[in-house]
Order: structure tokens, then C-alpha cells, then sequence
């Protein structure tokens, strides 16, 4: 029999329902709209809200790869064997698209989703050295976004600020997130149809775009045991 896998998770809770006193989780759903870019300057809740959807994924059947690129916000994962740091954010790249090009080769249809989620990939396309260096990683990771939806291969990649020369494939994002204030650049670049909707917002809220949905305000929730919901990640990562 083939597996059916759940793709859906939660980004937040409708700012419009809590304005009505009611508590409305706002849902995306990778098989219909894949992979999530979220933008949020420092101090908005970037790791935060990270941490809220990693929770989530590490208790599914699904393979989770965590690239972080300063290796600070995810430290206490440092022993795990999916996760990755510094430079060895190449390694990751390499597996899920050598992964992503043995899926296409022999296809299936109840491959294990991988979740592949990358903080700071601009960071970490600025410490190459070469320019060649560069513009192989982002090929790769282009090809990921265009042809991982079919072989259940999903990216979430977050940044302090969006910029078009480090993302390669910008337009397959089914979803954005940005919160706090976020610049004019990373405004146009997430929400370029409703860049006049977007205002600046405190910590923890901003926007949520899922393609061929209505722009959404959203409030990332509280995670109720931040300790317990760390511990969940570091199984999934020691898979």
C-alpha cells in the first residue's frame, strides 16, 4: 500500500481572528504550494518562529536536514548527524540534491519527504571565495525549489534580508513569510503585489503570501515548552 504523508504545517495564528477573539491557526501545505522563504531582521523572531515549525516537522516521518550557517541560533544540535554548520552547509546542499537527482531517476510515489531547512543562505554563499563557487551552489539549490515538489524534497530557507543576487529560483516559494520591519528589497521581492499592504510590525508578526491565496497578517505563536519541543528536534536530526 502506498504511504500518504501529511506536508501541512502551522505558520501562525490569524492576527484578523485574534482582533475578533478568536484563535485561528493559519496553515500551509507543501505538497500544494512548496518550500517557505521567511525574512525577518534581527530581533524580530526569525529563530523563534523556526523553531516553531521544526517542532512540528521532527514529529512527522520525515527526514530533516538543518543547515545553519553561523551555527549559534541552532548550537545545542551541534552533535547531530543532520545537522550542519558553517562551510559543511555544502555537504548538506550536495546530499539533498544528489538525493533530489536519484528521486528523478527512479521515480516512486510514496518517497519520505525531506525537509530541508537553511538559515542564512546568503551568509553562506558570501564566504565562497569564487564567484564559480557561487553560482554552482545556487544552481543547485534553483533545481531543488523547480523539481522538489514531486519527489517530495522541501526547502525552508530563512534570512535577515532578501536579496536577489544570492536566491536563485525566488518564484518557486509557494510561501513567504516576513516579519518585523522589513526592507524595501525584501518587501518587493516576497510581496511584490501587495508590496503597498505591507506596514512595519513588532516582534513575532508580520505577513504570510501562500500562492493563490490572499495576503495574511499572522502572529507566530508561543511555544509552550521550548525545552521539550528542542528535544523533539534533536531526535529528528539524529535519525
Amino acid at each position: 500500500m502506498m504511504k500518504s504523508y501529511d506536508n501541512t504545517i502551522v505558520v501562525g495564528v490569524s492576527q484578523f481572528g485574534l482582533d475578533n477573539g478568536i484563535i485561528l491557526p493559519v496553515n500551509i501545505d507543501f505538497s500544494s504550494a512548496p518550500h517557505l522563504i521567511i525574512v525577518a531582521p534581527s530581533g524580530s523572531g526569525k529563530t523563534y518562529l523556526l523553531t516553531f515549525l521544526l517542532g512540528q516537522i521532527a514529529k512527522k516521518s520525515v527526514k530533516l536536514i538543518l543547515a545553519d550557517f553561523k551555527g549559534i541560533d541552532f548550537i545545542e544540535f551541534d552533535e547531530c548527524k543532520d545537522y550542519y554548520k558553517h562551510s559543511d552547509i555544502a555537504k548538506a546542499l550536495d546530499y539533498v540534491y544528489e538525493e533530489l537527482q536519484q528521486r528523478m531517476a527512479e521515480p516512486k510515489k510514496d518517497n519520505q519527504p525531506i525537509y530541508f531547512c537553511v538559515d542564512e543562505w546568503s551568509g553562506f554563499l558570501c564566504s565562497l571565495t569564487t564567484k564559480k563557487e557561487q553560482d554552482s551552489f545556487k544552481q543547485k539549490m534553483a533545481s531543488i525549489l523547480m523539481l522538489g515538489r514531486g519527489v517530495q524534497v522541501f526547502v525552508i530557507m530563512s534570512l535577515q534580508r532578501a536579496d536577489a543576487n544570492y536566491i536563485t529560483g525566488r518564484d518557486n516559494f509557494g510561501n513567504a513569510v516576513g516579519l518585523g520591519t522589513l526592507s524595501k528589497e525584501s518587501i518587493k521581492m516576497l510581496f511584490a503585489d501587495e508590496a503597498d499592504l505591507i506596514q512595519s510590525k513588532s516582534r513575532g508578526k508580520g505577513y504570510l503570501r501562500i500562492d493563490g491565496k490572499p495576503l495574511s497578517e499572522i502572529v507566530v505563536p508561543k511555544i509552550r515548552d521550548i525545552a521539550k519541543t528542542k528535544e523533539i528536534i534533536k531526535t529528528a536530526l539524529l535519525k
